[in-house]
């Protein structure tokens, strides 16, 4: 606990002794550090290109931008989910909503391989490489209150130098820096609610009685609910024997209370220049209070505390250093379980007649199919996690012109933590179910389960370390008019992970070997009278995943540019301010493939596994060991032949246009080796690289701004992405179906059955004198009112009379949108201000699944999705199958059935504002004064009924509306 103290105490320490000196700062320096921006921001002319920048006039490769200001714009616990539609080429998928687990997945240029994994772009804070098991929290845990930039870079060209990790992209982090100028201290606040955006709904418990008879009735069983029973739910006249619980109602709140806080100092001189900022985020889950309700449960919470130091320092005319630590502190409270989700799960399948919340005697009711959810959380305990993630760099640098004139070295070095502890406290209680007796008496039944003290534990759940050293030499000079800038540089890092043992109730203190990158990159640029741009990268990197002599790799990429708008015959053209051509062409890698299907981290070497045989006559086993998959001695990185053209222009001096078109080719995908080894052979084959895919597409962005006429200013920024990948090669084992093959479809392509309407009674009665003539599963007794579906399971797809594996086709589109669009629009008039983000998608299909919308499967509910099911006098209009009360082995395959167009249009967020006439603000010895009202994921526009497209089950997609206050001193 002390470190916790030390790591929260320095940066007020270090900021205390830096505004001792700013008092001198404020004599010499009369500029202003502005830390506000509101609605318009100014465009900066230097970007982020990976280890360096580069005048945005002068890059050759594909990237994109977004600024830390504008992410402040909405309210969100991860910064993920900042960047919905907010940059060309970056696909955010939704990851939940719960508070802190709601990590979005994060793709750019849509999926380009193919494989459990290993589609994830590398993550790079200040120029460290944040990747890693379990790494990728120190970029989700940041705040845009902290961060300058945000860029994604995209082709080869700008990703070539990060070696064998950078094909899938690389989105880089600058957080903000300190500038010359007097004191300046911004403080802001949040205060507002978060709602659930749509709740499941579910027929109540006397629509539950009559569909499930009728359910009941279709399987040839007796009814259950008696006429009388089914009045009584109707009316309610007995809540105790015929309950009727909506028990969403019982376990959630309508809103929960979120706020956050942000205290950012900036300010220095030619010697030192510093940013502190402080953050802290509070979000109280939906579950109601049940910790107020009992002193061994726990009210919902999570709190996040962000702090950041970033110093830079002149310790002499040549020698300058930065340095920079960062933490966030994360914790999460929740009754039950360290998550919802068991909780949910259990809301989704539970009926409303299942048994009240409490019976008479005010025990809980509760059987010993279903566990009472209210009970859950009140009496099972409650469960702490804790994170804490310390990000630390340290880079000095040297400029070396008395050497060679514009020459500077630089050598860096960066240390981070991460470590998460549980915390639990467990009990169970009893549950009783009741029946009435014959006198009217309540009788009970035994106990399912047992009261019991509160017991707890402490466990590691998860820890790692990761050490980074980098050296730098820079060049940059002009000499008449050439420009060149050169960079050479070597990096290792080294990720110690402590994961979580096998068992997750157990405190662990497992290790794995360390993960480990060494390399080295380089970036040559040459530009002539800023018209003509030629630039080469490469980058040489190894890993510890491949076996010896096998472990480094070398990129190359290459990039050309030409700015059109300085040749004389554009020179003076009104329409075209700026008017660039580039291209770019080189080879990246991946070698995050061991999630893809490696039979071991260490795929090159020889396993062995649980072996034995049985001997005697009593067939006594004798352990022993067997070979588990054969070494691969030539396992190797993905490999990526990247092409981009792009355009880069300024119209009428107001208008911004980018455009890039891409080809990807990947090979080297490690695919299974069915198609070359037959299993027969006795032996298990490893994964080979001979899967190869392709990926081709666009981005586009544009921009329009006004000039600053009077007290109107107005902007509207869109970007479009669209990209279209392919499977060339899997090496699959041989389908008698051959549409079953993935070569040739999309990446993540659904494979499932193709419905084609309801059987009818006629071809129940066909099927009854001839089986074969009317195809359907041999697991299921077929009836009027099931799903049909196309037989095409015989040799070259021709029917064979029956249902099954093989009659699976390509069936709607993969999860990931394939075209995206994002519109940011804002405007300032006068003291007002506004800014909203829209974001589109369209190309991907959603999946209706589980309780949510099969009706009564694994002893579920039933939800108004089936009230326009089948039966013999709505089969003309029916769009929903016949009721069973089984788990029906016919209706609820994987089919096109339950697929629906996931496109939409979504408000991801919106603000308006007001700030009060400087004079005024004067008048209170403050810089600005700003109030506005906030709101994030305020509508969806879809064509899903049911819930959101993005996230059908689970924790409830949230809605948040705040109140907020920014000052500046």
């Amino acid at each position: 606990m002390k470190r916790h103290y030390t790591l929260t105490i320095f940066p007020i320490l270090l900021l205390t002794l830096l505004l001792r000196k700013n008092g001198q700062a404020q004599e010499r320096s009369g500029q202003e550090y502005a830390l506000d921006t509101v609605a318009v921001l100014p465009r900066s002319t230097v970007k982020n290109i990976g280890f360096g920048t580069q005048p945005g006039q002068r890059i050759t490769s594909a990237i994109s931008t977004v600024y830390g200001a504008d992410l402040e714009k909405n309210f969100t616990l991860n910064l993920g989910n900042t960047l919905y539609g907010r940059l060309a080429g970056l696909s955010v998928t939704q990851g939940g909503s719960e508070p802190g687990l709601s990590t979005p997945g994060l793709f750019v240029r849509g999926l380009n391989t193919f494989g459990a994994a290993g589609n994830s772009p590398l993550l790079v804070i200040d120029g460290y490489i944040s990747n890693g098991a379990g790494t990728s929290n120190a970029f989700m845990q940041l705040v845009p209150e902290e961060i300058e930039t945000i860029t994604v870079l995209k082709d080869a060209s700008a990703t070539a130098i990060y070696g064998a990790r950078g094909a899938n992209g690389v989105v880089l982090v600058t957080t903000k820096t300190g500038q010359e100028g007097p004191l300046r201290i911004s403080f802001s606040t949040k205060q507002g609610f978060n709602q659930a955006q749509y709740l499941p709904k579910f027929l109540n418990a006397y629509q539950y009685g009559v569909l499930y008879n009728e359910a009941l009735a279709n399987d040839g069983l007796p009814a259950r609910y008696t006429n009388a029973d089914l009045e009584a739910y109707r009316t309610g006249s007995d809540p105790v024997f015929h309950p009727d619980v909506n028990w969403y109602d019982q376990v959630l709140r309508p809103a929960a209370p979120v706020s956050s806080y942000n205290l950012t100092f900036g300010g220095g001189d030619k010697f030192v220049r510093y940013f502190v900022t402080l953050n802290a985020i509070k979000s109280q889950g939906l579950f109601k209070k049940f910790g107020d309700r009992n002193d061994e449960s726990a009210n919902s919470n999570y709190s996040k505390y962000n702090f950041r130091t970033n110093l830079d320092v002149n310790l002499t005319n040549r020698l300058s250093a930065e340095f920079k630590i960062a933490g966030s502190f994360e914790q999460t409270n929740n009754p039950n379980n360290y998550t919802t989700g068991s909780t949910f799960n259990l809301l989704a399948q539970l009926p409303p007649n299942a048994f009240p919340v409490y019976n008479p005697d005010g025990s809980y009711g509760g059987n010993a199919l279903y566990a009472n959810p209210v009970a859950n959380l009140l009496s099972t305990g409650f469960y702490t996690n804790n994170s804490r993630t310390v990000l630390s760099s340290l880079k000095l640098t040297e400029q070396l012109d008395g050497l060679v004139k514009g020459l500077s070295a630089s050598v860096a070095v960066s240390i981070n933590n991460y470590f998460e502890s549980g915390s639990r406290k467990s009990k169970q209680y009893p549950r009783y179910s009741i029946s009435k007796g014959a006198a009217g008496d309540t009788i009970y039944s035994p106990a399912v389960g047992q009261l019991t003290s509160l017991a707890g534990s402490e466990e590691t759940l998860d820890q790692y370390r990761n050490l980074i050293v980098q050296a730098f030499l820079n060049y940059k000079r002009t000499v008449g008019k050439s420009d060149l800038s050169a960079m050479l540089m070597f990096n290792t890092d080294n990720v110690t992970v402590f994961g979580p043992a096998s068992d997750p109730t157990t405190p662990t203190a497992n290790s794995t070997d360390p993960y480990k990158h060494n390399g080295g990159a380089g970036r040559f640029t040459y530009a002539y009278a800023n018209k003509y741009i030629a630039e080469f990268s490469a980058g040489y990197m190894g890993s510890e995943l491949f076996a010896p002599g096998k472990r480094y790799g070398f990129f190359p990429a290459a990039s050309l540019g030409w700015v059109l708008s300085g040749e004389k015959f554009l020179t003076n053209h009104k329409a075209i301010n700026f008017l660039k051509l580039r291209g770019s062409y080189g080879l990246v890698g991946n070698d995050n493939i061991v999630s893809q299907g490696l039979s071991s981290r260490y795929a090159y070497t020889a396993t062995f596994g649980g072996g034995g045989y049985f001997f005697g006559t009593g067939n006594t086993p004798v352990g022993g060991l067997a070979e588990n998959a054969i070494a691969n001695p030539n396992v190797t990185w993905e490999k990526e032949k990247s092409l981009n053209v792009g355009v880069d222009a300024t119209l009428f001096k107001h208008f911004d246009l980018s455009f890039d078109y891409f080809n990807r080719d990947r090979y080297d995908i490690m695919v299974a080796s069915a198609s070359t080894t037959p299993l027969f052979a006795g032996i298990v084959t490893p994964n080979l690289n001979n899967g190869k895919a392709t990926n081709t597409g666009f981005d586009l962005a544009l921009r329009y701004t006004t000039t600053q006429k009077k007290n109107l200013h107005f902007f509207v920024e869109s970007n479009l992405s669209y990209f279209k990948n392919k499977v060339v090669f899997n090496a699959e084992a041989v389908q008698l179906n051959t549409r079953l093959y993935a070569t040739g479809a999309a990446i993540g392509q659904p494979f499932g059955l193709k419905a084609i309407g309801f059987y009818s009674l006629e071809d129940i009665a066909r099927r009854q004198i001839d089986p074969g003539s009317v195809p359907g599963v041999l697991s299921e007794v077929i009836k009027a009112g099931d799903i049909k579906y196309q037989d095409v399971g015989g040799p070259d797809g021709k029917p064979d009379g029956i249902i099954d594996a093989n009659d699976r086709m390509p069936i709607g589109n993969p999860g990931l949108p394939t075209l995206s669009l994002g519109v940011h629009t804002g405007f300032r008039y006068k003291g007002f201000d506004a800014d909203l983000v829209f974001q589109a998608v369209s190309g991907n299909t959603v999946y209706l699944g589980g309780n949510y919308f099969q009706a009564f499967q694994g002893n579920g509910q039933v939800a108004p999705i089936a009230l326009t099911r089948w039966t013999p006098e709505t089969a003309a209009t029916a769009d929903y199958p016949r009721l069973s009360s089984k788990d029906n082995l016919n209706n609820y395959q994987f089919s096109s059935f339950w697929q629906r167009d996931g496109r939409f249009v979504k408000l991801r967020s919106a603000e308006i504002g007001y700030s009060l006439p400087a004079g005024l603000a004067d008048k209170i010895r403050l810089k600005t004064v700003r109030f506005f009202v906030n709101g994030t994921n305020l509508f969806s526009l879809d064509r899903i009924p049911y819930g959101d497209p993005e996230s059908l089950t689970g924790y409830p997609v949230i809605r948040t509306l705040t109140l907020g206050l920014k000052v500046q001193l």
